[in-house]
């Protein structure tokens, strides 16, 4: 996995030496995001999310960069 480094964008490789992490050969920023670690869910949680309402989905609406010509007037 390569991953660009949020700091100096840099490419991070994979460290096997000191634990799962990203490293960066030029500012030596460490990061385990691209990785997953420690967010494994059991079964019972990912069956509780299945009812969360994440977001009230609007299909009508005009997209972010599309407006609508009656509201500028």
């Amino acid at each position: 996995m390569r991953c660009g480094c949020p700091h100096c964008q840099g490419y991070m490789v994979q460290s096997e030496t000191d634990g799962q992490a990203c490293v960066c050969p030029h500012c030596n920023y460490r990061c385990n995001a691209c990785l997953g670690t420690n967010t494994i869910i059991s079964r019972d949680q990912l069956k509780e999310l299945k009812s969360t309402d994440w977001f009230q989905p609007n299909f009508n609406s005009p997209a972010d960069d599309e407006t609508d010509d009656s509201s500028l007037s």
